[in-house]
C-alpha cells in the first residue's frame, strides 16, 4: 500500500531563533548575562562616583602614604620602631600585637572556659555555685556591655600616667613629669593605660637562668614518675607539687 510523505518545509529563520529563545537552558545563561552586566554597572558607578567625591574633598587614596613617617609611637612591639618610621611599620607592628595577644587570648580563654565548665559540673557546692555565676555573667551580659564596664568602671577610674594641676598642665619637678602611677611593687606601676611590669634584659650570667628553668623542669618530671612509681610499690605518697613549685621558681631565682 502506497504512502503519501510530506513535503519536508524548512522552517523560517525568526521561528529558530524564537525556538532558541524558549529554550530553558538558554534563558538560565542570558539571565545571568544580564544579572552580571547590571552588577558590574552598578559597582562601575560606585567605584567612579567615590573617586570623583575624594578628588572633590582633595582627599588622597591609595597606598602612596605606605612610606611615609608615621609620627607616633607604639607602647609595645615584637619588631624594632620609632615614631619615625614609616606607617607600613607601623601596620606590622599592629598586625604582630593583634596576633600575640589574640593568640593569647585564646588560650586563656580556653583555660578558663573549661575550668569554670568543670566547676560548674562539680559536686561541691561553693565551686559549682562560683562556676554558674561566672558562666550566665560571661553568657547573658553581651560583650561590649562588659567592655564598657571594664572601661569605665576598672580603667577609667585609675590615675593618669602622669599628674596634672587644676589648670590641666603636667605636673614638672626638676624638668620632668611627675609620675601618676600606682607603684604597686618596686618597677610594677598600675594607671589608666594599663599594668607596667619590667622588661627582663638578658646581659651576662642570664643564661644560668635559662639553664636553671629546664634543669628545674626536667627534674620535676623525673620526680613526678619516680613518684609514681613509688606510689605503685610501698603506697606511699611523696610531695611532687610542692618539690616541684621550688625546682622550677626557687631554683632559677
Amino acid at each position: 500500500m502506497a504512502t503519501m510523505s510530506k513535503p519536508n518545509r524548512k522552517p523560517q529563520d525568526g521561528n529558530d531563533f524564537f525556538s532558541i529563545i524558549n529554550r530553558r537552558e538558554v534563558r538560565e545563561v542570558i539571565y545571568q548575562i544580564i544579572i552580571v552586566v547590571v552588577l558590574a554597572a552598578f559597582f562601575w558607578m560606585i567605584v567612579t562616583n567615590t573617586i570623583y567625591n575624594l578628588q572633590k574633598q582633595n582627599i588622597a587614596s591609595g597606598f602612596g602614604f605606605w612610606d611615609q613617617i608615621a609620627g607616633f609611637d607604639i607602647s609595645q612591639t615584637l619588631i624594632e620602631y620609632t615614631a619615625r618610621s614609616s606607617y607600613g611599620r607601623a601596620f606590622w607592628a599592629g598586625l604582630l600585637n593583634t596576633v600575640i595577644v589574640s593568640a593569647i587570648g585564646i588560650v586563656l580563654a580556653t583555660i578558663v572556659g573549661f575550668t569554670m565548665g568543670m566547676a560548674r559540673l562539680s559536686s561541691n557546692w561553693l565551686i559549682a555555685r562560683i562556676g554558674t555565676v561566672y558562666v550566665e555573667i560571661a553568657r547573658n551580659v553581651p560583650l561590649l556591655l562588659q567592655l564598657l564596664v571594664w572601661y569605665f568602671a576598672v580603667l577609667k577610674p585609675l590615675p593618669e600616667v602622669f599628674k596634672r594641676d587644676a589648670a590641666g598642665e603636667f605636673m614638672m619637678v626638676d624638668g620632668k613629669r611627675v609620675s601618676g602611677s600606682i607603684e604597686i611593687v618596686n618597677g610594677v606601676l598600675l594607671n589608666n593605660r594599663g599594668l607596667y611590669v619590667p622588661r627582663p634584659e638578658w646581659q651576662d650570667g642570664s643564661l644560668m637562668v635559662l639553664w636553671a628553668l629546664l634543669a628545674g623542669i626536667a627534674v620535676s618530671i623525673f620526680i613526678s614518675i619516680w613518684s609514681r612509681r613509688r606510689q605503685r610499690a610501698t603506697g606511699k605518697r611523696f610531695p611532687v607539687f610542692l618539690t616541684s613549685l621550688v625546682l622550677i621558681f626557687l631554683l632559677p631565682i
